[in-house]
């Protein structure tokens, strides 16, 4: 009987660690190696925690859609924080906040190579 207890007890914690996990991945809409990582989207810690936040439309934070391309030979993610006053948000591999001033970088930010979309 006792045997039969810790197996229940073992499968419903497995299950419940899943489900904690799953809240917590992230689904690229392609796959994408980026600043070092076969899956940044849920590797770099950082930016799962800022799409993770950014997930209510009505925090300000609110992610509308992210970008990982290569500008200059180095790895930069673009957040479209639609509810901000600047358009895009750019952060190097560590999470820094960057300054890109070239039109033809964002111009060049298509539904074609869009990694993350909210869908509300």
């Amino acid at each position: 009987m006792k045997a039969k207890a810790l197996l229940y007890l073992f499968i419903l914690s497995f299950t419940l660690s899943c489900a904690k996990d799953k809240d917590h991945y992230i689904k690229a809409l392609h796959d994408i190696s980026a600043c070092g990582k076969d899956d940044p989207l849920n590797q770099l810690e950082w930016l799962n925690t800022k799409i993770l936040n950014g997930k209510d439309p009505a925090n300000t934070n609110f992610i509308e859609n992210l970008w990982i391309k290569k500008y200059k030979g180095e790895d930069i993610i673009v957040i479209d924080f639609s509810l901000t006053s600047s358009k895009y948000s750019t952060f190097d591999c560590s999470g820094k906040s960057i300054t890109i001033s070239d039109q033809d970088f964002f111009d060049s930010l298509s539904e074609d190579v869009l990694i993350y979309k909210n869908v509300i």
